[in-house]
C-alpha cells in the first residue's frame, strides 16, 4: 500500500525535531514515525538527513545513552542490551562503542547484587536455590 502524503516536508521536519528533542532516537525509530505520518520514502530520507545535519539524530550518542540507561536504571545485562540494539538495526561497531559505557566493575557489582537479592527471595534446599538463581540470571 502506498502511503498518502499527510504532511508537508516543513511540517514533518518540525514534528521530527520535537520527536528527537524529547529523547535520543535511532534512525529506525524516526523512520517508522515518519512513515506513520504518511511521508514517502524520499521525504523520509530528506527529513532524516536534516535531523542528522542538525545533530538531533546521532546513532553513536543514542547507543551510549541506551546502554547506560538500560544498564544503570533498568538493570539489563550486556547481552540483552546488544540484542535490543540489533533489533533496532544498529551496526555492531556502534554497539561495541555503547558497551564501553558500562564499566566492568559496575557490571560485576550489579551481578553480585542481583544474585544476593534473588538468593534471599527463593526457597528450597541450597541446591534448589542455586538452580533457581542460575535460571534467573540466565534468562
Amino acid at each position: 500500500m502506498i502511503p498518502k502524503q499527510k504532511l508537508s516536508i516543513d511540517e514533518a521536519v518540525i514534528k521530527a525535531r520535537t520527536y528527537c528533542n524529547y529523547r535520543e532516537r535511532c534512525h529506525k525509530e524516526l523512520r517508522e514515525k515518519l512513515y506513520d505520518m504518511g511521508l514517502w520514502k524520499k521525504d523520509v530520507d530528506h527529513v532524516i538527513m536534516q535531523m542528522m545535519d542538525e545533530n538531533l539524530l546521532n546513532e553513536e550518542r543514542y547507543v551510549k545513552s541506551y546502554a547506560r540507561g538500560h544498564f544503570y536504571i533498568k538493570k539489563w545485562g550486556k547481552y540483552k542490551i546488544k540484542v535490543e540494539l540489533r533489533s533496532r538495526q544498529i551496526h555492531d561497531s556502534l554497539i561495541r562503542i555503547g558497551m564501553k559505557e558500562i564499566e566492568d566493575d559496575d557490571y560485576l557489582e550489579m551481578i553480585e547484587k542481583l544474585i544476593r537479592k534473588k538468593m534471599k527471595e527463593v526457597t528450597g534446599t541450597k541446591y534448589e536455590r542455586q538452580q533457581k538463581v542460575s535460571r534467573y540470571m540466565v534468562g
